[in-house]
């Protein structure tokens, strides 16, 4: 993987995330799946997930684990292809990614009032 150029903003979003305790794999792999790769064609070998989470501090390990478990759970769907495996956002992962984002993206009342209290 080719070295990517120094960007501080990054660095800091990154140190932030691997301060996180207890580590949310399973959360930031769905976030992966949402925002990049089901836009891009949809799947994305093991392998390559696992290229993906390194600079967030998540171990090899922790993302078999982690996509094994998704897959289990229904939100990601998996495929041979050869000897690797595929891994694509399933009909529920999307579900949880979009109302996920549906949160975060959510603006806040002009009244002051807080939501969902």
């Amino acid at each position: 993987m080719p070295a990517r150029p120094p960007s501080p903003a990054l660095d800091r979003l990154l140190a932030r995330f691997r301060r996180q305790r207890p580590l949310r794999a399973g959360s930031l792999l769905i976030t992966i799946f949402g925002d990049s790769i089901a836009p891009r064609g949809g799947a994305v070998s093991l392998a390559s997930l696992i290229r993906l989470a390194a600079p967030f501090g998540i171990s090899e390990r922790l993302v078999r684990t982690s996509v094994g478990r998704l897959a289990q759970d229904g939100r990601l769907t998996c495929r041979r292809v050869g000897r690797q495996s595929e891994y694509a956002l399933a009909e529920e992962g999307a579900a949880v990614f979009a109302a996920a984002a549906e949160r975060i993206t959510r603006s806040p009342p002009r009244d002051g009032t807080v939501r969902g209290r």
